[in-house]
């Protein structure tokens, strides 16, 4: 998203606060994952291969290899992360207008096992056309709006991440 100059810049609200909180705790889940299988991992491998003495656990290997895949895993959430712990630090997002070119909405059927002569509606899709790029949207909005009506999409400020749309005016 390049600059514009009918950009402009807010606060984040709380919704958009908690969006971006939930990104976060993506990567963290992520990196903690990572944390618990590189040290299984690694002090398993150590006690196979390189252990002089199979009988007992070297408590103290356990805890250098435990450190070290707890300052890799630190680092890897920061570099998930880092952009939008920066968003929420800044507190701000920037809303562009932009205006509707098309809309759809679409039907996925899903086949029973049992039955498959007739299909059953699974999910329904609503989407918006804005600048040949297709947006997911729920169903509220979807409704208000019609084609070529303007639009605001938020971004987070640091980084770009769409927040949310919603109908201008």
């Amino acid at each position: 998203m390049g600059t514009n100059k009918y950009q402009t810049r807010r606060g984040l609200s709380k919704t958009d606060r908690k969006v971006l909180r939930n990104r976060c705790q993506t990567g963290l889940g992520f990196s903690i994952l990572v944390f618990v299988f590189t040290t299984i991992l690694g002090v398993t491998i150590y006690e196979l291969i390189f252990d002089l003495n199979p009988d007992a656990i070297n408590t103290k290997m356990v805890i250098f290899i435990s450190i070290g895949t707890l300052i890799f895993s630190g680092t890897l959430n920061f570099l998930i992360n880092h952009k939008y712990y920066r968003d929420l630090q800044f507190n701000e997002k920037i809303q562009v207008p932009k205006t509707l070119t098309g809309k759809s909405k679409t039907v996925d059927y899903v086949y029973s096992t049992l039955d498959t002569s007739s299909p059953n509606a699974n999910t329904i899709r609503f989407e918006f056309l804005v600048d040949d790029i297709k947006f997911n949207v729920d169903k509220e909005l979807f409704e208000q709006c019609a084609d070529g009506d303007k639009l605001i999409f938020n971004y987070a400020l640091k980084s770009q991440y769409l927040l949310s749309i919603e109908k201008a005016g």
